[in-house]
């Protein structure tokens, strides 16, 4: 799966993926214009969907109607290192659905691929492209050897 991310001036970018394109920018106190969510604005996005998707996935399947499901997201801040602290979705649910249907749902919702991939922390590797990478090799400032 591959995703690009591009910088389109001031403090925003452009992330395209399957011919789909997302703005993501920052606020004016940091600099932005607010023309798009920022960065961990669209990561409580994709675990709210995520989760809506999981929910709806598995009412649909036992033939529920899913009209009205509502997710809520709500997020705190961390600490040192600078980072998402807590967060937490409240799934508001279409009446009449039976306390076992509910739990069916949460269960599932638990299970959504962005919920395991915070539970189980994916390998991240963050690198300069090779071309580039090159060049800052040869470009960095050599050091005196010594005895």
């Amino acid at each position: 799966m591959e995703m690009t991310i591009d910088y389109t001036g001031g403090m925003q970018f452009i992330a395209e993926t399957r011919g789909h394109k997302l703005i993501i920018d920052l606020p004016p106190a940091l600099k932005g214009e607010d023309t798009g969510p920022t960065p961990p604005e669209l990561f409580i996005a994709s675990l709210g969907s995520c989760i809506g998707v999981y929910a709806v996935g598995c009412l649909t399947a036992q033939g529920v109607p899913c009209e009205g499901i509502h997710v809520a997201m709500t997020w705190e801040d961390g600490k040192s290192p600078a980072r998402i602290g807590k967060i937490s979705a409240d799934i508001s649910l279409p009446e009449g659905i039976s306390p076992e249907r509910a739990r069916m749902a949460l269960r599932a919702a638990e299970q959504c691929k962005i919920h395991n991939t915070l539970h189980h922390t994916p390998e991240i590797c963050i690198s300069i492209a090779e071309e580039q990478e090159s060049d800052m090799v040869e470009a960095a400032p050599r050091t005196a050897e010594r005895d």
